[in-house]
Order: structure tokens, then sequence, then C-alpha cells
């Protein structure tokens, strides 16, 4: 996806939150129950998660000039990014009419990538793996509805929100695998010792615009302090490879390895994310 279509989805997302915002202000107002009057808050927030990646589908990228690894939409690598541990940082406001303007930060590290790519002749089998690492830099919204009060002057409140930054990308040791070929004694026969011939292409890294739509619960803990419950929906554009040579590495019949290097134009598959986050949130 180029970063054209990620500026507009980015845009739709904001007009469309924002819509629901305003018309969830108007009705919940009338419904708000009195509380104390609270000025502009500053506050803190820090917490973690767990991330977890759509389905991902590497396909050809932009052209530069090399050859194309998969050469057409029917061969690609699908698969998705595991699970794995999201810390979160926030510095924000949050105004008397309940709404929230943060600056916030998430990092994930050492994400495991796992697929299967579908080239003819190979098996139906063939394994691919890669490791991500990425941080992320928003400016969110967020508006908290009135909710249910607890106790007087403190209420469990849901909300909603979005964000607009920047996604930043590192993808390294890829490699593609053909265990089980069709004709096991062919081009992609096993080494001597039982070795599975491989395809290793470039690691790749990048920043792109990416937007956020988020919506969770907040639980007051003590004066000032707050536990935020948060689903994320993360929209982080395109992840690639670079252009570079890729190392075949296959086996001759008297057990030799053969390592060919070819340059390839880059491979691209669209990143989007889930996040399930819990959040310490402080009042100053």
């Amino acid at each position: 996806m180029s970063h054209r279509t990620t500026h507009k989805r980015a845009t739709s997302i904001l007009a469309l939150v924002c819509s629901l915002v305003v018309s969830g202000n108007a009705s919940a107002a009338a419904d708000r129950p009195a509380e104390p009057a609270v000025g502009y808050v500053p506050y803190l927030s820090l917490g973690g998660g767990v991330i977890h990646s759509e389905d991902t589908r590497f396909l050809d990228g932009d052209d530069a000039g090399n050859a194309a690894l998969y050469g057409s939409d029917e061969h690609f690598d699908a698969g998705a990014v595991s699970s794995g541990p999201h810390v979160h940082f926030a510095a924000g406001v949050r105004t008397p009419s309940g709404i929230r303007v943060q600056l916030e930060a998430g990092l994930a590290r050492s994400l495991d990538y796992r697929g299967n790519t579908n080239y003819r002749n190979s098996g139906t089998r063939q394994p691919t793996a890669a490791g991500l690492d990425t941080w992320q830099v928003l400016l969110s919204g967020l508006y908290e509805f009135s909710g249910w009060e607890l106790a007087p002057g403190r209420a469990l409140r849901p909300f909603i929100g979005v964000g607009v930054g920047l996604t930043g990308y590192r993808m390294t040791g890829y490699v593609q695998r053909y265990p089980h070929p069709d004709d096991p004694n062919g081009y992609l026969r096993r080494g001597p010792d039982g070795e599975v011939p491989f395809t290793a292409l470039p690691g790749g890294s990048g920043r792109n615009l990416s937007a956020m739509l988020t919506a969770g619960v907040t639980i007051p803990i003590r004066g000032r302090v707050h536990l935020d419950l948060t689903y994320c929906y993360g929209d982080a554009g395109e992840i690639s490879t670079e252009v570079g040579d890729i190392a075949i590495v296959r086996y001759r019949q008297d057990g030799t390895k053969r390592e060919i290097r070819v340059p390839i134009n880059e491979t691209s598959a669209e990143f989007r994310t889930h996040s399930l986050l819990a959040k310490l949130r402080f009042g100053l």
C-alpha cells in the first residue's frame, strides 16, 4: 500500500472517530452525573501488553530494475507476526470535558514472523521465518464517556480514541526453506547430512505514516491514579525487504554446496496490528 493510500486511510479514520466523539459528547453531556469541578490534569502513563499482527502476505514490491522474486500475484509468502510483548509510554493532559490528548510511544522487539511460500514444485510446506522489531510514536486524542459511578466522585469510564504518527520497523534473518519438495532428488535435494536447501532474503527497515483506533475502560485506583484497559488497532503501512542480493543455497548430486547470489527488487507486505494493553495513569 502506498503512502498516499495510508494518508487517505488515516484521514478517513480520524473523520469517523471525530464524528463519533462529537455525537457522543452531545448525548452524554445530558446524562453525565454531577462531579466536583476538575481542571486540566496533566498525566504520565506506563504499561504494557501483547501485540499481534493480522495475516501478512509478502508480494513483489516496487520495481528497482532487478528481477522480481515471486513474479506474479499468484506466488507469495503468507503468514503472521506471532504475539509478543508491547511496552507503552504516554504523556498527556485530561480536560474538564473528558477529552484526553497525549503523545504516546510503543516498543515491540524480538517478534517472530512465520509464514509459508507457494513456489511451484517446491512442496506444500515451504516454511519461512524472520525477526521483527517495531517502534511507534503517535499523537492521540481520546474521549471518556460518563460511565458508571462506583462511589461519589469516582466512575468507571469507557473511552474511544484515534491517533496518527509514525511506525518504524527493522526486519532481519528472513529465510525461506524447502524441506519437502515435489521431487526430493531434484534441484531442491537435501545436503549430504540432511541440510535443507533455502533462500535467504535481504532484511529491511523503514518508517511509515500510521493510524490507530482504540477503545477501552478507565478504572479508578486511588486519587489521581487510574488503570486503563485498552484495545488498539494499528495500521502501520507496509514492511519491506530491501533491494539487494538473495542467497540461493542448493546442493549438487555429489553433495557439494552451491550458493548463487541474485539481485532482486524489494518484497513488501501490509502490516496491521492488534494490541491488548494495561496502563497505569498517574495524574500530576
